[in-house]
Order: structure tokens, then sequence, then C-alpha cells
């Protein structure tokens, strides 16, 4: 009975835990009528000086900082700087969008980006579940 109690209480604090400030949908905006469940399939972490247009072309891009396996899993992480007169931003791109949703990240500390699955001779699978959140 206390192992059961212990579980609940548990379960309690995880589903209090605040969720994450900012994070791409796992799949597309149903208004843009894509067909199917149109999955996360691509992110970016880009880097703008305020005020000025990002080129499409080629996205001003952050390196991640770090990158590393946990099991089958492909984990990707950014801190943030501090930095006036700039601004953050996270792209995300789904399968069969033409378009890409861009939402501002400024007053964020660290991304992290997950792709579910990844093998060690084969890289990311090209239908990996993507995610992507900054807190």
């Amino acid at each position: 009975m206390a192992f059961a109690a212990f579980c609940f209480a548990q379960a309690q604090a995880h589903a209090a835990m605040p969720a994450h400030k900012l994070a791409c949908p796992a799949t597309a905006p149903a208004d843009w009528h894509l067909p199917g469940d149109a999955p996360l399939t691509e992110v970016a972490l880009l880097s703008a000086k305020d005020g000025e247009t990002i080129d499409e072309v080629y996205r001003p891009t952050l390196v991640p900082d770090n990158g590393f396996a946990r099991g089958k899993t492909w984990h990707n992480s950014w801190t943030l700087p501090v930095e006036p007169g700039w601004s953050y931003f996270i792209d995300c791109q789904y399968r069969g969008a033409p378009q890409i949703l861009r939402l501002k990240a400024n007053g964020l500390s660290r991304c992290e980006q997950t792709a579910t699955p990844y093998d060690k001779k084969k890289g990311v699978s090209e239908s990996a579940v993507q995610t992507m959140v900054c807190d």
C-alpha cells in the first residue's frame, strides 16, 4: 500500500511540473491542411540582429553546442547567449509542408532537439520522430 501511495505521489508531482516554455508542435498546424498528421521532420535554431530580415535562402542557423546519442535517441542542445540587440528563433519544418513554423525564442536559455530512432552506423532515420523544446 505504501508503494502505491508513493507512486501516486510521484505521478502527481510529475503532472504538476511546468511544461517547457517553447516547443515545436509534434505535427503541423491544422490550418495548413496537410494530408495525414504531417510530423515534425526538421528543426533549426536561428539568430538575427534586431530589425534585420532573415535570409530565407541562407538562414542564419546556429550549430548545436553539444550532440550525443543516448540509447536509440540523438540529442542536440544549444545554450542561448544573452546578447542585447539579437533575436533568436526556432524553425519547425513538417513533412510535406513548403512553409516553416517560426517561433520567437528570446529570453530562453537552452534548447534541445531529439530524434528517435538513431543508429550509430546509419545516423538518424528519415522517418525519425523529432522534438524541439526550449526553456
